[in-house]
């Protein structure tokens, strides 16, 4: 049977193949303008904090397994003060009404976003932590190839960033924080598991790429 590790790294694989990377790594195109995609995943990047604080943790964890999803959980729950940052510093941060921020965040154009978290929320729910530990390593690698290459093209930027830089970066290593890349090589899945398990790493990689697809053609939008 081929390794868990093995089938999400060909997932990342194709993943990393996204157009909207592409997008952030043309350099003939400002890296201001390349960096106006950040309003548009806000929602997500909030609510991706919440997830770690209410959804993924054990209130009284009792195995090692609980133990490190709480571990990784704990950290990824403050990676937002980083996003903030950034909007700041890149000039994002506009004066708009609350209502009209409202108004932004809940729109159609960013539906996917959103989409995204209630998926990512229906598959954690409740859900034993050999099942969420395969939901963070898929999260992992699917912000271990998006970081990567907002670390590079941002690497000389003239702007203080954090979430866009190599801070993010370093914490973003592709897997659970504090364990070793083996972890999910080492547990143990019944047949019948393993067939929810695979199915899982498609939903979550899928429910990523209709993510990126919808800022793709946000970007392409706002650059007309």
């Amino acid at each position: 049977m081929e390794k868990l590790s093995t089938v999400i790294e060909h997932n990342k694989k194709i993943f990393s193949r996204h157009e909207f990377f592409d997008f952030l790594k043309n350099r003939t195109i400002p890296l201001s303008q390349r960096l106006a995609f950040l309003p548009n995943i806000a929602h997500f990047v909030m609510s991706f904090s919440d997830i770690n604080k209410f959804i993924l943790p054990f209130k009284n964890p009792s195995n090692p397994l609980e133990y490190a999803v709480n571990k990784h959980a704990q950290e990824d729950a403050n990676h937002w003060p980083w996003f903030l940052n950034d909007l700041q510093n890149i000039s994002l941060n506009k004066p708009d009404s609350f209502t009209d921020s409202l108004k932004f965040l809940w729109s159609e154009n960013i539906e996917n976003s959103r989409l995204l978290t209630y998926q990512l929320i229906k598959l954690l729910a409740d859900k034993p932590a050999k099942m969420k530990l395969v939901i963070i390593e898929v999260m992992e690698a699917t912000g271990n190839a998006t970081f990567e290459v907002l670390s590079q093209i941002t690497k000389d930027s003239e702007f203080p960033l954090q979430y866009c830089g190599n801070l993010h970066f370093s914490h973003e290593t592709g897997h659970s924080i504090g364990s070793g890349e083996d972890l999910i090589d080492s547990i143990n899945f019944s047949d019948e598991e393993m067939k929810d398990v695979n199915q899982t790493i498609i939903d979550v990689f899928q429910a990523f790429e209709r993510f990126f697809d919808e800022l793709m053609v946000n970007m392409q939008v706002h650059s007309k």
